[in-house]
């Protein structure tokens, strides 16, 4: 069974968001270039063939962007959730941020917390507003903890 600890959600990398970012910049850049090109050789078409192919690539990583934004929003909406979820069962459970590991990454009903090898059956309320924690039992104990 997978736990997830404190540091997995404070510690996200958005590094291929940048990488995909940076990749669109670049396009956009050739676009202008070739835009510029296709406006000084009108008779010449291999610019505007140019254009035409980047122009499209352009729209693809703009759409395939706009999405990956929706999904990274909605990733750290949950990552924040969860931290503060789990900052408050250290709190009310008395133990370190360390010592706390979870099951899902995202705020769920019947999700599993681990507190100093305790494990916990969260409950929560319709609102994912409160929670109470219940005692559980683990039926596979082969746990690994992602950091």
């Amino acid at each position: 069974m997978l736990f997830y600890r404190y540091s997995y959600f404070s510690n996200q990398n958005d590094f291929e968001f940048y990488l995909k970012l940076s990749l669109s910049v670049i396009t956009a850049s050739l676009i202008i270039i070739f835009f510029i090109q296709y406006l000084r050789h009108r008779s010449d078409s291999k610019y505007r063939d140019l254009l035409i192919i980047f122009g499209l690539v352009g729209i693809l990583l703009a759409g395939i962007q706009y999405t990956r934004i929706q999904q990274l929003n909605t990733a750290h909406s949950q990552q924040a959730q969860m931290v503060q979820f789990i900052k408050s069962v250290a709190t009310t459970q008395k133990a370190r941020l360390k010592t706390i590991a979870v099951n899902t990454t995202s705020l769920q009903q019947n999700m599993v917390v681990r507190v100093n090898h305790q494990d916990y059956q969260v409950v929560f309320d319709n609102n994912f507003t409160s929670y109470q924690l219940q005692k559980a039992q683990l039926i596979n104990q082969d746990i690994t903890y992602q950091d």
